[in-house]
């Protein structure tokens, strides 16, 4: 079973992740991020999600001695901060895989744990095959000018259809957050230009009949699309494409079903990302933070790609 770090300074919150998370994974849970940290001394975590907001030390200050003891750990932050662009700019420093608002979604909060534990057994086992050690690896390439990443992104609302195409398509802080998730892998991958071109579509049938044509590295669909769910829309596109990466948003609160379906998938290479449409349109800073969790996972999927693939372009 899976060990999980939890930290926090409020105990009502230590003792409500407990409840959600004790059947899934072995749990340790600390008020103070000082003793955690001698526990990790001796103690070793598959996964940490420590709050943002501590007395003494923040939640950054702890990741960032925790991940000195135990590098390959996944980490988690939880936060109720209004300070958007500082706690952006932190989270790329610290490499963490997710940021969750307080108060968190359940669902969502045990799809992204498990989505953080499968990202990290990819690395953990590419690295073993490999033969390196966390200690020990080849500095990076310099920066090659090469061909773009090429994304497909499903949605049937064109707002959002744009809105999303724009901030995959920006350039604008995607080099040094894939030079960080290149570092967390610890392997030499392959290195170019990081840019992306962002095909769009409205509905699944066209998507699938530009993929039959076209070179695709990441699929992204939203849940709710005219012809067909966009996870069966994914399944079929990995029947074809097993090697593309995948991401599903969904704005679906009551994912129980979906969480079957997911599991009945058995698609390694999927990441799911949960979102309110609505607050796409009605709320600056969760537009700003969800779009800055799908750049995120999107880089992910193409960097974690890359190294599975050994993809040499």
């Amino acid at each position: 079973m899976k060990k999980i770090l939890l930290v926090d300074d409020e105990q009502s919150v230590l003792n409500a992740l407990r409840r959600e998370l004790k059947d899934y994974y072995d749990i340790e849970t600390f008020d103070n991020p000082a003793t955690a940290i001698e526990r990790c001394r001796n103690t070793q975590f598959d996964l940490v999600v420590a709050d943002f907001q501590m007395p003494y030390m923040n939640g950054f200050e702890f990741l960032e001695q925790f991940g000195q003891l135990q590098p390959d750990a996944s980490r988690i932050v939880l936060s109720g901060v209004t300070d958007l662009n500082a706690l952006i700019s932190r989270i790329n420093d610290t490499r963490i895989y997710r940021f969750f608002a307080k108060p968190w979604n359940q669902t969502e909060l045990l799809s992204s744990i498990r989505q953080a534990l499968a990202y990290r057994d990819a690395i953990l086992g590419s690295r073993s095959q490999a033969g390196f050690s966390s200690k020990n690896f080849p500095a990076s390439q310099p920066l090659q000018a090469d061909s773009s990443f090429r994304i497909v992104l499903v949605d049937s609302d064109d707002y959002l259809l744009n809105l999303m195409a724009r901030e995959l398509a920006n350039e604008n802080g995607h080099e040094s957050l894939y030079s960080a998730i290149k570092h967390e892998i610890q392997l030499e991958i392959p290195v170019r230009k990081f840019n992306c071109v962002v095909d769009g579509f409205h509905n699944a049938h066209a998507a699938i009949a530009h993929i039959k044509n076209h070179h695709c590295d990441l699929i992204i669909s939203a849940q709710t699309l005219p012809d067909m769910e966009g996870i069966k829309f994914l399944g079929e596109v990995w029947h074809s494409l097993p090697d593309a990466a995948l991401i599903l948003l969904s704005d679906d609160t009551d994912m129980s079903m979906r969480s079957q379906l997911l599991n009945e998938a058995e698609m390694p290479n999927l990441q799911v990302l949960h979102w309110a449409n609505i607050e796409l349109r009605s709320n600056v800073r969760r537009q700003a933070w969800n779009l800055h969790q799908l750049k995120t996972a999107a880089i992910q999927a193409l960097a974690s790609r890359e190294l599975l693939l050994g993809d040499a372009r």
